[in-house]
């Protein structure tokens, strides 16, 4: 019993010394520490300058989320906020908070903000609204609006209008993007493809629908292919006769390769129709991440 109450008074004691000690360190430096808030508006937006600069643009969207908190009348802050949700690639977010801002009200947002909001739209692929805010915001500079026409016309896939109209404003506005009239010029050049000329060589010739497409490989197996089986049954009718199975099986392998090659040829021109407007898509999405304008 005694040895108990021994051991409980030396574990009490070494207690009392601990917190004794943490008191005679920590102490002096209580006030200092309380008296810091790490998350005041001015530690917030020191953070999230920082979270910015170093491209980690979702957590800086979350700091720029306190700072509007604490400051919803700045504009500075709502834009680095939507700004930092298209960077990091949370466009929905983005679109979500400008209308949370001002409703339907869109014609009330400053002109940091109604650049952010088309190039969210035309990012999204939300052309219809991209253009109309185009014809009816006055915030925008002209020249902004010339650029962000040019690229609704290519992201629609009228290149010769967007070479057009690329062109006028270039000759309009001396500080018009040089890379957005040569992108435009390019785009006109491009010469997309017929599915139904595809379609149409390769019915007469097999193969040459893919030729035409510029894909070799495929239209030369494909010739080589059809051609083959078409001459193995030509040989098994030539030695058997019109009952020769071996006839009919090579014919119905040439005649389904033969219009599986015609639906191809029609596919394939469609496929590089499709991959020229993706790279033009692309490069016009550069642009619009790149914050040049």
């Amino acid at each position: 019993m005694r040895i108990h109450t021994t051991i409980k008074f030396l574990q009490t004691r070494r207690i009392r010394r601990t917190v004794l000690l943490f008191f005679i360190l920590v102490g002096p430096h209580y006030s200092l520490c309380y008296s810091q808030d790490l998350y005041n508006k001015e530690h917030s937006q020191k953070f999230a300058e920082y979270l910015s600069s170093s491209q980690q643009h979702a957590l800086a969207a979350e700091e720029y989320e306190r700072l509007v908190y604490f400051d919803n009348n700045s504009v500075g802050y709502k834009f680095n906020l939507i700004k930092s949700y298209r960077l990091s690639g949370d466009l929905k977010s983005g679109i979500k908070r400008i209308y949370s801002f001002y409703g339907k009200s869109l014609d009330t947002m400053p002109q940091l903000l109604a650049t952010e909001f088309v190039k969210l739209q035309l990012l999204t692929d939300s052309l219809p609204v991209a253009e109309g805010f185009l014809h009816q915001e006055s915030k925008l500079s002209l020249e902004n609006k010339a650029v962000f026409q040019s690229y609704n016309f290519l992201l629609r896939g009228q290149y010769k209008e967007a070479s057009l109209f690329a062109e006028e404003s270039a000759n309009k506005y001396p500080a018009f993007p040089s890379a957005v009239l040569n992108l435009s010029q390019k785009a006109a050049k491009i010469k997309l493809k017929s599915p139904f000329v595809a379609a149409g060589f390769s019915a007469i010739i097999p193969g040459t629908g893919k030729f035409y497409t510029r894909n070799w490989s495929d239209g030369l197996f494909s010739m080589l292919f059809i051609a083959g089986n078409a001459w193995q049954a030509y040989r098994g009718f030539n030695e058997h006769g019109i009952k020769s199975g071996y006839g009919w099986a090579f014919a119905s392998l040439s005649a389904s390769f033969y219009i599986g090659n015609i639906i191809g040829g029609a596919k394939a021109a469609k496929r590089y129709n499709k991959n020229k407007r993706n790279e033009v898509d692309n490069q016009v999405f550069e642009f619009v991440r790149s914050d040049s304008f």
